[in-house]
């Protein structure tokens, strides 16, 4: 067991700088993968523990005599959302590492049709000379590490088939193996689905857009999503003139990279007001407009130029006061407002909600008189 024992000494003394190469080398690849607008459900790194090291060598029968044989010291493990992204991560490593090719394995290739296990991506690399050069990183030439590659399902699979204790189809009781296999067909399906699903939306995303930037016969009277309603404010021109008026008035940004969930919220308002398709939108947005102006300038000049934020006013900045000016249209009190907040979660100001309502029924009823 001499080379065990030579093998656990290197690792001690080691054992630190494994931890700082994991970390770098989960550092670039976080790096890499955001540039490249790859969004991942987790990326993480780890030094494999001095007990589990011992065990891995007695099982290969001492055959290790230097810690450098040994691959998967330090380990990455990238968790993707869908099964497309598993391969483009897998392009990215073999483009910005060094690759050993013959301890890597895509064990979706590797698995036979009619067996079952978790599928996922592994590959042993080391930093490419470039980055080797860096001052930061001389230290780790010659350091291997372990990239796993996977999605959220299959992740979910190891994790539940390590914790059960069984690593391969003769490790499972005769009576359970053919759950097992059906489990893993319907993971791998619904992967597949999810990856459908997202390639059906990205493609009606561009669909939909096109058809508002051409002002095409169907876009009229559409029913509302989100997806949609993200292209009529990207494309109405009263909601864009009503958002730049915003800016002036507050002095504020206004946010051109808005995420999709604040488009839910806003649906979930005009649905509550009865507007569900493009017409009635559209129909709300003329008669509202300079409604909608004055309670932003009631509600926005002063409070913005006291309090000044750093952060860019979302979006759907236009379409939230287009909202309030139709909710007044309707001639509410004030708990009908209240109800209107607490239905849609919208937090108000620091003041009561009935305050609010009642301070939003005076804006409404000034604006009328000077009609």
């Amino acid at each position: 067991m001499a080379n065990k024992a030579n093998v656990l000494a290197q690792y001690d003394k080691q054992h630190k700088k494994y931890e700082r190469f994991a970390k770098e080398v989960e550092h670039q690849l976080r790096s890499i993968l955001e540039e490249a607008g790859i969004v991942c459900n987790a990326i993480t790194s780890r030094v494999k523990e001095r007990d589990s090291l011992d065990k891995k060598i007695d099982i290969k029968m001492d055959k290790y005599s230097n810690l450098a044989e040994i691959t998967d010291i330090a380990g990455i493990r990238v968790i993707t959302y869908y099964d497309n992204d598993v391969d483009r991560v897998a392009e990215i490593v073999e483009r910005e590492f060094c690759v050993d090719k013959d301890n890597s394995i895509d064990k979706r290739k590797a698995l036979d049709p009619d067996k079952f296990g978790y599928c996922s991506v592994h590959y042993v690399v080391s930093m490419n000379e470039t980055r080797l050069n860096l001052p930061e990183c001389r230290a780790y030439t010659g350091l291997k590490c372990e990239i796993q590659i996977r999605t959220v399902l299959q992740h979910a699979w190891a994790e539940i088939e390590h914790d059960l204790g069984y690593k391969s189809e003769t490790g499972v009781p005769r009576n359970i193996r053919r759950n097992f296999s059906r489990l893993a067909g319907l993971l791998e399906l619904a992967d597949k689905e999810f990856q459908e699903i997202r390639e059906f939306l990205t493609e009606y995303r561009h669909d939909v857009n096109s058809m508002m930037e051409q002002d095409a016969p169907e876009a009229a009277d559409s029913e509302l999503d989100a997806v949609v309603l993200e292209a009529i404010v990207n494309t109405n021109p009263k909601l864009q003139e009503l958002n730049q008026k915003i800016g002036e008035i507050s002095g504020m940004e206004i946010n051109d990279n808005e995420p999709q969930q604040r488009y839910v919220g806003t649906l979930q308002q005009l649905n509550y007001l009865k507007i569900h398709t493009t017409l009635q939108l559209n129909q709300s947005v003329d008669r509202n407009m300079n409604l909608a102006i004055y309670l932003v300038d009631k509600f926005l000049r002063d409070s913005y130029l006291e309090d000044p934020d750093d952060q860019p006013l979302p979006k759907i900045i236009g379409l939230f006061y287009i909202c309030y000016a139709e909710l007044l249209s309707g001639e509410p009190d004030e708990d009908d407002i209240i109800q209107y907040l607490d239905t849609n979660d919208i937090a108000g100001p620091d003041e009561s909600e009935y305050d609010f309502a009642e301070r939003l029924l005076q804006y409404g009823h000034e604006f009328a008189s000077q009609q």
